[in-house]
């Protein structure tokens, strides 16, 4: 079974795409994966990029998790900027019935705009 999340998102010559290792996850294990910016002319437009893991519930959206990424000091290919990363889960993870865990990547360019993308993964702690 294939439980990786991968999105593309494209904006004014700009594409990131955020790439999880693991969807599934169980206590002990991390968010991981990378992130791929690729910007068609050589003028930055990227400001930053958040990742967040979210946990919705029927009180709303908390921020369990974040990671920014900031576009220095990273991988660099010819054509791309390779961002590993990970996110270590805690205790406000564990989710009850009619919560989810969203992982979200927010890219902000430098006008202000910002896209968004976003997926669900879960997170299950181990039984004592």
């Amino acid at each position: 079974m294939v439980n990786k999340w991968f999105t593309t998102m494209e904006c004014d010559g700009i594409k990131v795409d955020t790439m999880l290792d693991k969807t599934t996850l169980v206590e002990g294990d991390t968010v991981s994966g990378h992130v791929y910016v690729i910007e068609e002319t050589d003028e930055e437009k990227i400001d930053y990029i958040s990742l967040r893991v979210l946990k919705k519930s029927a009180n709303g959206i908390q921020t369990i998790g974040k990671y920014g990424v900031e576009l220095v000091g990273n991988i660099h290919t010819k054509e791309m900027e390779i961002v590993s990363f990970e996110i270590i889960p805690d205790e406000r993870w564990a989710c009850v019935e009619n919560e989810e865990i969203i992982f979200q990547t927010v890219v902000v360019l430098l006008d202000g705009t910002e896209i968004k993308d976003e997926g669900m993964i879960t997170y299950t702690f181990l039984e004592e």
